[in-house]
This record gives C-alpha cells, structure tokens and sequence, in this order.
C-alpha cells in the first residue's frame, strides 16, 4: 500500500463546517521495514562482497610453510632430540633457501650440530650431520675383505661381534675386541688385486670412545673379522679390555 497523506479538517470556531483558513491537520503515515526479499538479497551481496574480498588477499598473499627452527641453543657436537626443535609458518620465496633447510623435526632428531645455532634461526643443512647410531655411540670406519665380513652378506641395522686375530701360523690367536656392534652402513671399497675378493667399507656404532680406539688399533695392527650376531645377552663378557693391547707372547715375537 503506497504511503498518503492525509488531511482531516477542524471545525471553525464561527460555527461553519469548514475551518475558516481552509487548513487541517495532516497526518502521515509510517513507512514499512524492508521486505523479507529484500533483507536475504542484501546479506547475500554482503557474503559475495566478503568471498570475493578473501579470495582476492589469499591469491595476492605469499604462501607460508613450516619449517624448522632451533627451540633451544645448539652447541657443536650435541645431538638433536625433538625438544630442541618447533616447527614456525615462514615466507622463504628463494628456492635456494628452501632447499638448505628442513620441514619436518623427524628429519633433524638424532643429528649432530656442526655449527652453534640460535634459537629462533633456521636449521640448515651445513649446519648439522646426520647420525645412524644410538645416543652415546661413536661412529667408526674399517676397510675389511668380504671374505671376512661374512661373505659381503652384512646389511645396514645389523648388529656384529667385532674380532681381531693377531700373530702367524700357530702362535696366531683370535679375541673379541667389541661384542654386539650395530652396522650403519656398507660401501664397496673395490678389489684390492686381480682375483682378489672385494674390499668393503663398513661403518660401525661401537659403544664408547674406549671401544673406537680399541677398533681402530686393531684395525692397524692386526687383522679383522666381522661376525653375525643375531642376539646378545646384555652380560656378554668381552674378552680382551681396550684399548687394544696384544698379548706378551705375541707382542714380544
């Protein structure tokens, strides 16, 4: 219904049925509220207007990712556990860049630092190295035929006793330098003549520094065997006390 206005006359004070100034009262009526139709189609123009706005900022907008930072200070030569890292939402535009750094904590835990880093810095690929053995552990080389590393059999996640055979002939004698090493990786090391078996370049988490100076010693002096040790007893006797020291008998010949 369209809005009106409205004129009721007022009788005249002389008795006549007009008013002497020919005037009324006016009397207009209030307009409605806005329709049902009306109020949904403004809220859905406002809702595009929002869509449109957040599409628009999100596609202008860099992207942010996750990456690793220190939670703690890192000294040189400690090992990362999970505690020491938290992962921040980052803006790193420069492939370069991303390519040095790391997205995961999993990646970093069991590392060793190289380099001191920050809390709150990125941790980079040249500023940490990466550690296969248990915490504790020292990690040890030896260059060793595959005749005697179990036919070349051996793979990485399995645990070997380490033997060293010292002397010639009959006066030789074998002894168990360090039981129950894990093996973190092998490499071929190729022949060392024509005809000859391969040689092969074992890594190896011995328990402690005393045992990595009793392998290395032995790995000079003497000449070294790998065994397969599917089980160990955790009071497996060692039978020689490193650092390596050959017997009198032997050493004196």
């Amino acid at each position: 219904m369209p809005d009106l206005d409205v004129a009721i006359p007022f009788p005249a004070t002389d008795g006549s049925p007009w008013p002497s100034g020919g005037e009324g009262r006016t009397i207009r009526r209030r307009r409605s509220l806005p329709g049902s139709r009306a109020v949904i189609g403004g809220f859905l123009i406002a809702a595009a207007a929002v869509i449109t706005f957040g599409a628009y900022t999100g596609a202008t907008r860099p992207s942010r990712q996750m990456y690793v930072v220190a939670a703690l200070p890192l000294a040189p030569g400690a090992r990362i556990t999970a505690p020491d890292l938290r992962l921040v939402a980052l803006d790193l535009p420069d492939p370069a860049v991303r390519r040095q750094v790391f997205g995961s904590v999993d990646e970093l835990v069991g590392a060793s630092v190289l380099a001191p880093i920050a809390p709150g810095s990125l941790v980079e690929a040249d500023e940490v190295v990466g550690r296969g053995g248990a915490p504790g552990t020292r990690e040890i080389s030896v260059s060793i035929d595959s005749s005697r590393a179990v036919g070349g059999t051996l793979k990485a996640g399995e645990f070997v006793d380490v033997l060293s055979t010292f002397g010639q002939g009959a006066a030789s004698s074998t002894i168990v330098m360090v039981p129950h090493v894990e093996v973190l990786d092998i490499a071929a090391a190729g022949a060392n003549s024509i005809g000859s078996s391969a040689n092969e370049v074992i890594v190896l988490a011995v328990p402690d520094g005393t045992s990595a100076e009793a392998v290395a010693d032995a790995d000079t002096a003497t000449q070294l065997s790998l065994v397969r040790s599917a089980e160990q007893p955790t009071d497996a006797p060692v039978t020689t006390v490193p650092p390596f020291r050959p017997p009198a008998d032997v050493a004196g010949s």
